[in-house]
């Protein structure tokens, strides 16, 4: 992956995308530990494994994939991208005393070590009776790879994670972002892990790029509204053109962590959207936010995200997640029915475990399959009009993500 990065759009043709396939570090997280680890259950890793293969192995026919652990293995390769990488994340654990042991890894077991965890060393009977099995905790939630960074334009973004057990995860896509052996784009719009504070936090589940110069943006439990400020003019400084805005603010539950748990875009002219949080009388308050390359920004406040998006030049019609029912909507919902990810125009994945949203989506003319069809039977998804694919991701699901919150996308195709 030499070439830089380039996203302007949600949905434009997908040409290289970042996943990682779930490991050994899922399992390290107990009944216990679970909620610390921000999941809703703890997962099978077997189940969870063999579902995230379907999804890599479908994204595999229409782009190019690589997985983070190799990306940082690659960055790891590199002397100066190695102490860039490890003095923050040994600072952050204090463990320093371990820097020795790993400097005298190779970078596909130090790779392995960071991602999978570094099992305590206990030198005394008050560490050893402190509780603490991990001197690098594992990362059960790296899979959900669009949170700790995104694109936008020709410029990544490493994320400013609310909660400290997800923090590494950022470092991780900074040094593949920065590194000439990984992603080989130094220059970043932000670098969220050195502005990480108390009430500054800002993660990719949040950020969509809807076009070239638009973005909506959630304001969550997880990104809070004095980032969604910064980002704007960061963003618009970067790229050198004003930036559109629109910031949804979110209720700080469970089930919206982030914003694309309940709209994620579909196509040029459609969205899919959990219909309370979006369109309902109760519906997210929306800011639009409107920032110049010189760093001056105005405000204004929105009727809704799609009125918003309409008067921008963006109009969308919802698809709505679940159906006609408000019961089905919200269970659906929270088994990340909105969450869907597009690999061109028109063209999505999402889980199969929500049958209602895939039947308000043949309603609006896309044609549903299964991942299956086409990484067994050798279809052609390029040759249908409007397409949904569905993969199996109940356990996944269970995980607190879908489609969109496992795959980064780092470069498409610009829309026509």
């Amino acid at each position: 992956m030499a070439q830089s990065p380039v996203i302007q759009s949600e949905i434009g043709r997908l040409r290289r995308v970042i996943v990682h396939a779930p490991g050994s570090e899922v399992e390290a997280m107990s009944p216990q530990s679970a909620e610390e680890d921000l999941y809703n259950d703890i997962v099978p890793l077997r189940i969870v494994q063999r579902e995230h293969r379907e999804l890599s192995a479908f994204l595999s026919l229409v782009a190019e994939v690589s997985d983070a652990a190799e990306l940082l293995e690659r960055a790891l390769t590199d002397s100066a991208s190695r102490k860039e990488f490890l003095d923050p994340l040994l600072g952050f654990y204090g463990a320093e005393r371990r820097r020795e042991e790993l400097d005298a890894m190779d970078a596909a077991e130090l790779s392995r070590v960071v991602i999978e965890g570094l099992p305590a060393r206990h030198d005394g009977v008050e560490s050893l009776f402190s509780g603490r099995r991990f001197d690098l905790p594992p990362l059960p939630n790296l899979y959900f790879m669009r949170d700790a960074g995104f694109v936008f334009g020709d410029r990544p973004a490493a994320c400013s994670m609310r909660f400290d057990v997800r923090h590494p995860e950022s470092l991780i896509d900074r040094a593949i972002f920065r590194s000439p052996a990984a992603l080989a784009s130094p220059r970043l719009s932000l670098d969220g892990p050195a502005l990480r504070s108390d009430g500054f936090s800002f993660e990719g589940g949040d950020v969509q790029v809807l076009g070239p110069a638009t973005l909506a943006i959630g304001v969550s439990e997880r990104t809070s509204a004095r980032a969604v400020d910064a980002l704007a003019k960061a963003l618009a400084v970067s790229a050198g053109v004003p930036v559109r805005v629109f910031a949804v603010e979110l209720p700080k539950e469970r089930a919206t962590i982030h914003l694309d748990m309940v709209f994620t875009m579909i196509d040029r002219d459609a969205c899919l959207v959990h219909e309370r949080s979006i369109l309902g009388t109760r519906r997210c308050r929306v800011a639009r936010l409107d920032a110049n390359p010189a760093g001056r920004t105005s405000v204004r406040e929105q009727e809704s995200l799609l009125a918003g998006l309409a008067e921008a030049g963006l109009p969308l019609q919802p698809v709505i997640t679940g159906g006609p029912d408000p019961i089905q909507q919200d269970r659906e919902q929270w088994m990340s029915g909105a969450n869907s990810f597009a690999f061109a125009p028109g063209k999505i994945l999402m889980y199969s475990c929500n049958p209602r949203t895939l039947d308000a989506l043949d309603a609006a003319g896309f044609m549903v399959k299964s991942a299956g069809d086409f990484t067994g039977g050798g279809d052609d998804p390029f040759k249908y009009g409007r397409l949904a694919v569905g993969f199996e991701g109940a356990e996944l699901a269970r995980g607190g993500g879908g489609a969109r919150c496992m795959t980064l996308p780092v470069e498409r195709d610009a829309l026509p």
